[in-house]
């Protein structure tokens, strides 16, 4: 790899919705990638490739963690959004009736 095909540009972290932004364990990923990118524009205006590559693992390292908390985060806000909506109409849902906690008792 040469040091000047490396792109300088830092990918965009969406921070918005999914708890992106209130999360504080994604929002200090997001600030770390920063830094990376940044170390990773000086390692290439100095021309030490080996720590651009070091770097560039790094930073997907740190891309797929966020990426993994963002959709852990949408997964639990979509549970709780359904388990408000499934309240008050007098039926279970299947993950409620799976272990045999309740018991129909009407005939």
């Amino acid at each position: 790899m040469s040091v000047n095909s490396v792109s300088f540009a830092a990918p965009e972290v969406n921070t918005g919705g999914a708890g992106g932004g209130n999360n504080a364990r994604i929002k200090a990923l997001e600030q770390k990638l920063q830094k990376l990118n940044e170390d990773k524009k000086k390692a290439v205006q100095q021309k030490d490739e080996e720590k651009v590559k070091k770097l560039e693992e790094e930073i997907l390292k740190v891309e797929k963690q966020i990426e993994q908390l963002k959709k852990k985060d949408e997964k639990k806000q979509e549970e709780e959004k359904s388990k408000e909506e499934g309240r008050g109409n007098g039926f279970l849902r299947p993950e409620e009736m799976a272990y045999g906690r309740y018991v129909d008792v009407r005939v």
